[in-house]
């Protein structure tokens, strides 16, 4: 398994840290947000869930996708100088939000997320504006996680291979399962974190979750950054945070 490495609450990752993201497509980094915080955004979105058509429903249950439109502290989360200190040497030039959703796995929960990449989601091949080099996800979560919970599995090195062809599936979530799923099962680690702690993963990586085995609601905030010269993300999700140089 590979190690997690300490930096300060607010800073950009250390050298060792972005050369593990670069040569393994993920790190985990722990300590980066405080259990009162993390507290008063799980009271958040309890909030958020309660209202009417934020819930994604049927196998998505307390899913919420683009999160950070639906309030003021959700959004202040997505820009929180925290998260944006452990990506901006990893996305340039500029940097902007794709998108951003909770993921959620309900107590003795059976479904499972597929082996995927998130790329698969977010790049249409006929239009250029969607083809990101360098798009990332954070993943944050908001309680503990580990196997008995379903956290994320990676397979590392995987970024490097490009794009996988996939198949869609009927059941479970991140539906768009890569073929080569027994290779994945053969070389995937398990990344359990604690709540506070960031998993930074490109949106090459090869990752799947597991089933809730627990009676304890399992979630995590996730927040998708790309370069600010690609020209769309997830529709109105899109918001440049740092605009790209202009071109001399």
């Amino acid at each position: 398994m590979v190690a997690t490495m300490a930096v300060p609450a607010v800073g950009r990752l250390s050298e060792a840290q972005r050369e593990a993201f670069e040569r393994d497509g993920f790190v985990a980094v722990p300590g980066v947000f405080p259990a009162d915080e993390l507290d008063a955004l799980d009271q958040e979105l309890d909030r958020l869930i309660a209202l009417p058509g934020n819930d994604a429903g049927g196998n998505r249950a307390g899913w919420i996708y683009a999160v950070a439109q639906r309030s003021d502290k959700a959004s202040a989360f997505a820009e929180d100088p925290r998260l944006l200190a452990l990506v901006e040497d990893l996305i340039y030039p500029g940097l902007a939000i794709h998108s951003s959703k909770l993921v959620t796995k309900l107590p003795m929960s059976a479904d499972i997320c597929h082996w995927h990449q998130d790329e698969a989601f977010y790049k249409k091949l006929d239009d250029p504006d969607t083809h990101a080099a360098r798009r990332m996800s954070v993943w944050v979560p908001l309680q503990d996680t580990d196997q008995s919970n379903g956290c994320l599995w990676v397979v590392p090195g995987s970024h490097r291979w490009g794009m996988e062809d996939w198949t869609a599936q009927q059941t479970g979530t991140c539906v768009r399962r890569i073929n080569r799923v027994e290779y994945a099962d053969e070389h995937a680690i398990p990344l359990p974190v604690h709540s506070g702690d960031v998993v930074l993963f490109s949106a090459w990586t090869w990752h799947h979750s597991k089933e809730n085995q627990t009676e304890h609601i399992r979630r995590a905030f996730i927040v998708s950054y790309q370069e600010a010269a690609v020209a769309k993300g997830a529709g109105e999700q899109l918001k440049v945070l740092y605009p790209a140089p202009a071109q001399a």
